[in-house]
């Protein structure tokens, strides 16, 4: 666990009530959309700044922030990590950097409402209150095709209060070390996964300390088309779920289904899998036929309905190779669960 160093006096700090932390590597349209969207906030310029840390992109990120710093009505930090050690370790490091007295940390492919920052400060008047999360819509402008990383309509209390999303006041995310970096690991793909962001929330939720959630506290995501095998691969990532189950026993009575699965679809994947080895292993009695094919009907039901429109002859030729591909991309999640699962020595499906 690594806690960031302040960088400025506590006298400093009180002239700004918040300070923005934003990770990006190789988003350099999209910082400029993000950083743009909180030049028209709500609140004072006078009351916030804006700290973009990037992680060694190699695009044109650093001419577009500087272009943004000639006309930046508010502080616009930029600063560039030695090296690309992932989100966990770069937000950190804008926090030490950073003078607000409220740290709001988001994405670098977000968009605020004109309101977020006016909005996720106010719980702050409770002295109490030590992180404050909102809601996460796709940007309503972007239509997703089937091979699109949505993230949908978050408009509850979510036990993973993901960073796109999230105010924490500095005193007890200093006291707390901030984000943990041990939780930052590589994926077979160099790519970097990490699950700081909802470790930190439950340190600090397991010492008594408030949170608050605000469904008007609203961010837009952006919906990403992935190619065909990314988009099979992307749920890998969740083999560090298991990791954070062990550290937070409290997750598989909010997160997990029956305590155990993922999600729903992963106990129907499980049961559809029990069939077919059971189909494999006793495929010389006739009647064993039937457990097979029985216990495998009720995922095949849910892939089906997924496509949200009727089945067509027409349309076969795509339906049939969209169901093997969500088969398979599920297949994918339950394989990097039970690997996280084997490697933190914590069951989750």
């Amino acid at each position: 666990m690594s806690a960031p160093e302040p960088a400025a006096s506590a006298e400093a700090r009180e002239r700004l009530r918040a300070s923005v932390v934003i990770p990006c590597r190789n988003r350099a349209a999209l910082t400029v959309e993000l950083v743009e969207a909180l030049f028209a906030q709500t609140l004072p310029h006078s009351d916030y700044e804006i700290v973009v840390v990037d992680n060694r992109s190699t695009d044109d990120t650093a001419q577009c922030v500087a272009a943004l710093q000639e006309r930046s009505p508010c502080r616009l930090l930029f600063h560039v990590m030695p090296e690309n050690r992932g989100p966990a370790h770069s937000r950190n490091a804008g926090v030490g950097l950073a003078r607000g007295e409220i740290i709001a940390f988001t994405d670098s492919d977000c968009r605020p409402r004109p309101d977020w920052l006016e909005r996720g400060l106010a719980p702050f008047a409770a002295p109490e209150v030590a992180f404050v999360t909102g809601s996460v819509f796709d940007k309503p402008e972007q239509r997703g095709g089937f091979f699109a990383r949505a993230t949908g309509a978050l408009t509850v209390e979510h036990p993973t209060y993901p960073t796109m999303n999230a105010f924490y006041r500095r005193r007890f995310f200093l006291e707390a070390g901030g984000f943990d970096e041990s939780l930052c690991f590589r994926d077979f793909r160099d790519r970097p996964n990490e699950c700081a962001d909802t470790d930190l929330a439950w340190r600090l939720k397991e010492k008594g300390l408030r949170n608050v959630f605000d469904r008007e506290l609203v961010i837009f995501h952006e919906v990403e088309t992935q190619r065909p095998i990314a988009w099979v691969l992307e749920p890998f990532r969740l083999w560090l779920v298991p990791a954070l189950v062990r550290r937070h026993p409290q997750l598989r009575r909010s997160l997990l289904r029956a305590r155990l699965f993922f999600c729903k679809e992963n106990a129907l994947a499980c049961l559809a899998l029990l069939g077919a080895t059971a189909g494999l292993a006793f495929d010389r009695a006739l009647f064993l036929f039937v457990l097979p094919y029985g216990m495998a009907l009720p995922y095949l039901w849910w892939a089906i309905a997924l496509h949200k429109r009727p089945v067509r002859s027409r349309d076969l030729l795509r339906f049939l190779p969209e169901t093997a591909l969500i088969a398979a991309r599920q297949l994918v999640m339950c394989a990097g669960l039970v690997y996280g699962s084997l490697r933190f020595r914590c069951l989750v499906l």
